[in-house]
């Protein structure tokens, strides 16, 4: 059951941390994404070098999907994103917990510009290549503070709501050939959340209000995105998916 087998991608912001994660569990299921990273980057090239097993390294591109025309390049005619995709998986974003009073005019269009921009147009480059599937899924990463939201962090929380709002409709818009879910994590083991996980008295108040009692590995995301781009999934589209260990029901 949800096999991706001989289906190809494109996984953004997959060099590491949750976008490497997923890539390794579609990989597992039989698909053989490119991975995407901001620069070509030594993480990036070591990550399509370890996925890539006894067929290769899988192909890789860079661009900065703040950047339309940067965005629009990724998908050029001799590049190696696949002229046909049966998914796209839109995780590349970005997270800052910053007090209101404190937030710049930089860092928040930072935040449109990677969370909202940039997966609006990604999927919107997309689309040509989707539609020449009859798989054709996509799944954004979104968040659990899109719906459950903390101090600080505003520009970061609020395009996150966006991007699920941007999720569902695309659903109807994009039906019935191309079906798009939103996969909402909790908090999660990574590079981006460093400074929370360092602080103890917000990991154990964490830890406390999530049900599930610990922080997600990003390996935990993988499942949830392997079946909303499986065919089981056939039926599903326009929903968010809160992998959160319950911190959401809190």
């Amino acid at each position: 059951m949800f096999s991706l087998r001989g289906r190809t991608g494109l996984i953004t912001g997959s060099a590491r941390g949750i976008g490497r994660a997923i890539a390794a569990e579609l990989v597992a299921a039989g698909a053989r994404p490119v991975v995407h990273g901001q620069r070509d980057s030594a993480h990036l090239r070591e990550t399509a070098r370890s996925l890539g097993g006894s067929d290769g390294p899988l192909a890789r591109v860079a661009g900065d999907v703040r950047d339309r025309r940067a965005v629009d390049r990724m998908f050029a005619a001799r590049g190696p994103v696949p002229r046909r995709l049966d998914f796209l998986v839109v995780n590349a974003g970005a997270y800052a917990a910053t007090p209101s009073e404190a937030v710049t005019a930089d860092e928040w269009h930072r935040m449109t510009a990677t969370n909202l921009e940039g997966s609006f147009w990604t999927v919107r480059a997309a689309l040509p290549r989707l539609r020449r599937s009859p798989h054709a899924a996509v799944v954004l990463v979104s968040s659990v503070l899109a719906s459950r939201p903390i101090q600080g962090g505003v520009p970061s929380q609020s395009t996150k709501a966006g991007v699920e709002q941007m999720t569902r409709a695309l659903a109807v818009e994009l039906a019935p050939g191309v079906r798009v879910n939103a996969v909402a994590p909790g908090y999660v083991r990574t590079r981006m959340n460093r400074r929370r996980r360092v602080d103890r008295w917000f990991h154990a108040q964490l830890v406390r209000s999530t049900p599930l009692h610990r922080w997600a590995e990003p390996e935990d995301l993988g499942p949830p995105v392997r079946y909303l781009l499986s065919d089981e999934a056939g039926w599903v589209t326009g929903a968010v998916v809160h992998a959160t260990g319950g911190l959401d029901l809190s």
